[in-house]
């Protein structure tokens, strides 16, 4: 059985600091998570995907309200649901990418 100094429960965004930390110190450290995927609640369903959301409904409403002041004039935008929600995807992959990186790299 593996002997660590230190065992951080989650990879949220304390988690995966905390664990970075300890390693960055010299400490044995594990990080135990429960999902598929790094980066706890608020990356994989909570801010990060609502966020990125409110960031392409934000577009498209400066799309259909502010950019013939502009001088910005074509077609009016329309939503197309199943791409948002991949970019919504994407942007939670980049991110655990990220922290996937950093637990790499320490």
């Amino acid at each position: 059985m593996a002997q660590y100094d230190v065992i951080v429960i989650g990879s949220g965004p304390g988690g995966y600091v905390c664990a970075i930390r300890c390693a960055q110190l010299g400490l044995k450290t594990a990080c135990v998570e429960g999902r598929e995927t790094l980066g706890g609640t608020c990356l994989n369903i909570g801010c990060i995907p609502s966020k990125a959301l409110l960031h392409a409904s934000h577009m498209l409403h400066e799309a259909e309200h502010n950019f013939a002041k502009m001088g910005l004039k074509g077609k009016s935008p329309s939503v197309d649901w199943p791409q948002m929600q991949a970019y919504k995807d994407d942007v939670i992959g980049q991110n655990t990418k990220g922290i996937e990186f950093l637990f790499k790299k320490n």
